[in-house]
């Protein structure tokens, strides 16, 4: 990545950004000149005006298919924008019908309360008087009689009660208006009724009338907006979101100016770009200000931001890399040996055919139901293919549902979970030692890189250290090597872990984990053969036979399902849960600090609008 700086003739400003934003390879910063900062481009509220105003009257209506139109200039959208009456018939017709909304729930609530009061003589318009209060409330049974004992203490004040249904109560007093009687009939299942409310004006046989052609008018009414704005819809919705997403691209033309600098007449901008690319900016912005503007390119000992440029089947892991922690730009690359490792460890751990297709299936269905940019879609991406090597560790296991069916079709078993166990976990701790390995490499090639050479080389130190000390452990417990050799790196693993505390600290207090961390992944041998194991404890227990009976049968086969669909989400769960554990804790502790900042170039993705002719 490249630091470059432009400058630029203050009249040419528009047109550069234009042809910047354009391109879309150049990633804008806050210029660190002590010049004047510079402000949004002089439209930029007009723009946030007329896009706030066509983007929520977009909201209002029905989506409709869009056509692509070509990009026009600022002084014709916004001539468009300002001509379309049909936004303020919208904007119109939204407003009544949130107004009838509104009235459809006072007419709820009256009739409501009306249905509250049916059969008792009452007439809601004479509930107002000089010298009166009257109230009512919806009460549980406990509610009530502690109203009755609370209302017993008011002079002259008249109480009715009546049973509703699901032991409540509707209670109706009459007391003098002096009285403040809130503290006496205050309850927490006490729900008072608002007896002044909209549409309660006259006895409740007629309320019910009024209401009910009011909400027919009503309800005729909203139909009438619906087909209207259907047909505003089916007029102008293309043309307005396509005038939306020209003035998105105007508004953010206009508003990058904020990240600049200033003098009297010129601007100046900076940022990073791709190397390569220097040269295709130089001439792009001479030939849009026609020689008015320059790059040059700036020494820097800023971090650069974070560019990759990985192939489509990749973009799920890099997705889960950004999701914990941004690649800084001077960090070796680790998405590629958790593609690897990743969907190997888990299908171990899974490691069995039937397991894998049924979760093939499953995670396939959600990447389906899921937005393609969303955690959930990614993460459902990687499992699948984690699924594809659970289906082949399972064949290479013969396992499918803890069954043997290998001899059926090629007679072929690699390995055996129960027989071949040792040797399993040799391997799997041979893939710890080769991981952290790895980890170790990558971590001397980034502090080489940031000239932290004690550090480095430290590193290196470390990895002796741990493959001589393996070397030593396996001839001294196990007699894997005689006991010369096994002396001899032994002396060795002591002189390097003693070399790495001199060389670093920070590294030295790693040595530890340098015998942890390898044999962490035992786990993946464990997991797998706690799920194979219970697979064939459910074969053993719980398969289904016709000779036990029908009803035996399918009990046998309910059980038989649940307990190995359990069996496969735990199995899914671990795998999953311990992929991420050894690559993210064991692998990437011994190199990777993160952190970094993503590139974004300022650019724009169209998704209605074509470029205009001219651009």
């Amino acid at each position: 990545m490249q630091k470059v700086r432009i400058v630029a003739i203050e009249d040419k400003k528009s047109i550069v950004i234009a042809q910047l934003h354009r391109m879309g390879i150049i990633d804008l910063r806050k210029s660190s000149l002590e010049l004047a900062d510079d402000r949004p481009l002089p439209y930029s509220p007009n723009i946030s005006e007329m896009l706030i105003r066509i983007n929520g009257a977009l909201q209002i209506l029905p989506k409709k298919a869009v056509s692509k139109e070509r990009h026009m200039k600022l002084e014709q959208i916004e001539s468009e924008v300002r001509r379309l009456a049909a936004i303020s018939r919208i904007y119109s017709l939204s407003d009544e019908r949130r107004r009838l909304n509104e009235d459809d729930s006072f007419l709820e609530y009256a009739e409501h309360v009306v249905g509250i009061f049916s059969g008792m003589k009452i007439d809601f318009s004479r509930l107002k008087s000089d010298f009166l209060s009257y109230a009512a409330f919806e009460a549980s049974g406990k509610s009530l009689n502690r109203f009755k004992r609370n209302a017993s203490r008011i002079e002259n004040a008249e109480v009715i009660e009546r049973k509703l249904q699901k032991g409540r109560f509707l209670v109706f007093i009459a007391y003098d208006k002096k009285l403040k009687i809130d503290e006496l009939v205050r309850g927490k299942d006490l729900q008072e009724i608002d007896l002044g409310a909209k549409y309660l004006d006259d006895v409740p046989e007629r309320v019910l009338k009024n209401v009910g052609k009011r909400k027919a008018d009503n309800a005729k009414r909203l139909d009438e907006i619906s087909r209207e704005l259907g047909s505003l819809s089916s007029k102008h919705y293309s043309r307005m979101a396509n005038l939306r997403e020209m003035l998105e691209i105007e508004q953010e033309r206009a508003e990058v100016s904020s990240n600049f600098k200033r003098t009297e007449r010129t601007f100046i901008m900076e940022g990073w770009i791709e190397k390569r690319k220097v040269e295709q900016l130089t001439k792009a912005v001479a030939d849009a200000s026609k020689g008015r503007a320059y790059v040059e390119e700036m020494e820097s000992d800023e971090l650069a931001p974070t560019h990759t440029n990985r192939p489509a089947f990749v973009k799920p892991f890099e997705y889960i890399m950004n999701f914990y922690s941004t690649q800084r730009s001077d960090e070796i690359d680790p998405t590629w040996i958790l593609l690897l490792s990743f969907p190997i460890f888990y299908g171990m751990m899974i490691s069995d055919v039937g397991y894998g297709i049924a979760s093939f299936f499953f995670v396939s269905w959600i990447i389906r139901k899921t937005d393609p940019e969303g955690l959930m879609n990614n993460v459902a991406r990687i499992w699948r293919m984690m699924s594809v090597f659970a289906i082949l560790f399972g064949f290479l296991s013969d396992q499918y549902f803890g069954y043997s069916f290998n001899q059926y079709f090629f007679n072929y078993k690699l390995f055996d979970w129960l027989k071949d166990a040792p040797i399993i976990i040799a391997i799997t701790i041979l893939f710890g030692i080769t991981q952290v390995i790895v980890g170790l490499v990558f971590g001397f090639i980034n502090n080489w890189r940031r000239n932290h050479r004690k550090l480095a080389i430290a590193k290196l130190t470390s990895i002796l250290a741990m493959l001589t000390g393996t070397v030593a452990v396996s001839g001294a417990f196990f007699g894997v090597f005689n006991s010369t050799i096994t002396v001899a790196t032994a002396a060795v693993a002591i002189v390097s872990v003693i070399a790495t505390a001199a060389l670093s600290g920070i590294e030295a207090t790693e040595t530890l984990n340098l015998i942890t961390h390898p044999l962490s992944y035992a786990r993946i041998m464990g997991f797998g053969l706690g799920s194979i194991i219970i697979a064939m404890l459910i074969d053993q227990a719980f398969t289904p036979s016709l000779s036990n009976g029908a009803l035996l049968f399918v009990v046998y086969l309910a059980i038989f399902i649940a307990l190995h669909f359990l069996n496969m989400v735990l199995g899914i769960f671990e795998g999953l849960v311990q992929g991420v554990r050894l690559n993210f804790v064991e692998f990437f502790s011994k190199f990777y600090i993160g952190n970094g900042i993503r590139f974004k170039p300022f650019s724009y993705k169209r998704v209605n609008t074509k470029e205009s002719a001219k651009e």
